[in-house]
This record gives structure tokens, C-alpha cells and sequence, in this order.
């Protein structure tokens, strides 16, 4: 029995620590990617990162997507140089993800963007300024139930430990 609690007090200890990399982060890119230089150009969040609205991950977008402007624009630009690569492969762009949430957290872009219409920088900050994207806000247990706090949302323990519909 006490080991039992000694194993659920350090799941809860866990579960409260701030998913890696840390508040002030940013990772190293195989391709420079500016989301400020995007966002001067009057693209919306929501026109790249196209599940945000629709599903539980914004997703990254397909080599595709990219493509469909940088064919001409830029296109001789080494960093496009080699996104084209990766398009012309069918490979992904091997992309560090700096915003990722523990397994054992479910959560939803859709319910949380696209339902509640929450904006983006609510979590992560304002991205559209950055030229080099910095994790600039925590994503963890306290953040979160903070926000709930705020909205005045469900923050009971299933509604983030619990698989729920996109």
C-alpha cells in the first residue's frame, strides 16, 4: 500500500513538471522557417496548421503546402533548394517539435481552437513574430489549469487525462 502511494505522489510530481524542452527554447531546424516573414504576408495560422481546426493536432504542414507558393517563390533559395528535395522525395521534413504534451495528456486543437475559440498564442505566444520559433510559454499541468481557471472550463482531472472525441 505504500508503495503504492509513493508511485501515484510521483505520477502527480510528473505529471506537473513542464513538458521538455524548457520555457525559453529553441531547437535546432534542418530548414530555416520564419513564421513572422509568413504572417507579413497575411497567412492566417489556421491556412497551414489545417487540423487545429478540425482535430486534435494543428499538425505540420505537408511538403505540399509549401510547395504550392515556393515553385517560384524564392525558389532558388537554398533553404527552398532543399524543401524541394524533401517534396521530390515524398519525405517529410524532419521538423523538432518544440510544443509536445505527455502521452497521458488528451488534448484537442479542435475543442480548444476551433470550438472554443481560443487563439493561438493563448499557448504558444505571439509565433507570428518570431523568425526563429522559441518556445515563449509554458504548456504544463499549472498553465493549463490556470487558463481553465480563467475560462471557466471543466478542470476536473478527466478532462485532460481522458481520451475524448476530437
Amino acid at each position: 500500500r505504500f508503495l503504492l502511494l509513493v508511485a501515484v505522489v510521483a505520477v502527480c510530481v510528473k505529471a506537473q513538471q513542464e513538458p521538455a524542452p524548457p520555457v525559453g527554447t529553441a531547437l535546432a531546424q534542418p530548414l530555416p522557417f520564419s513564421h513572422r516573414a509568413h504572417t507579413e504576408l497575411s497567412l492566417k495560422c489556421a491556412e497551414c496548421h489545417k487540423g487545429a481546426a478540425q482535430g486534435r493536432e494543428a499538425g505540420i504542414p505537408p511538403e505540399s503546402l509549401c510547395m504550392n507558393c515556393h515553385v517560384s517563390v524564392k525558389a532558388q533559395s537554398p533553404a527552398i533548394v532543399a524543401l524541394t528535395g524533401y517534396f521530390k522525395r515524398k519525405e517529410p521534413v524532419p521538423w523538432a517539435r518544440l510544443y509536445r504534451l505527455p502521452d497521458f495528456v488528451s488534448f484537442s486543437h479542435k475543442r480548444h481552437f476551433g470550438k472554443a475559440q481560443i487563439a493561438c498564442s493563448a499557448c504558444h505566444a505571439e509565433v507570428e513574430r518570431q523568425n526563429v520559433l522559441v518556445k515563449e510559454k509554458p504548456i504544463g499541468m499549472q498553465s493549463c489549469m490556470a487558463c481553465h481557471d480563467k475560462r471557466k472550463a471543466n478542470n476536473n482531472c478527466d478532462a485532460c487525462h481522458a481520451v475524448h472525441p476530437a
